[in-house]
């Protein structure tokens, strides 16, 4: 997971641009998953829906997280497509956040 890097919520790629609203901070490992999507698939619908837009949504309203602290619980289309397109539970990113419940960090 590591060191965070700008990431454009929009990407340039797809008429983003560089105002601090389309602005937010994401690990690397993440970023490089959504690349230049917008959009994800719903598994459960089939349909494409937007990502999960941290500047303009409520985290809790999407995501919730397991009981042990480890992975992303999604709770909508958007939540689960943004779970999925992200891949925020890969195994490089439960294992960081396992250690980080150990030390008391997480979830805050």
């Amino acid at each position: 997971m590591g060191r965070l890097e700008i990431e454009h919520i929009i990407p340039i790629a797809r008429g983003g641009t560089d105002s601090e609203d389309n602005l937010w901070l994401a690990c690397r490992l993440c970023n490089s998953y959504k690349g230049t999507q917008t959009h994800g698939r719903d598994r459960v619908s089939n349909r494409l829906v937007p990502l999960f837009n941290p500047r303009s949504q409520q985290w809790f309203r999407h995501f919730t997280w397991s009981e042990d602290g480890t992975e992303i619980i999604w709770l909508t289309a958007c939540g689960r497509a943004t779970v999925a397109a992200l891949q925020l539970n890969n195994s490089i990113a439960v294992t960081v956040r396992s250690q980080w419940v150990i030390a008391g960090w997480h979830p805050s």
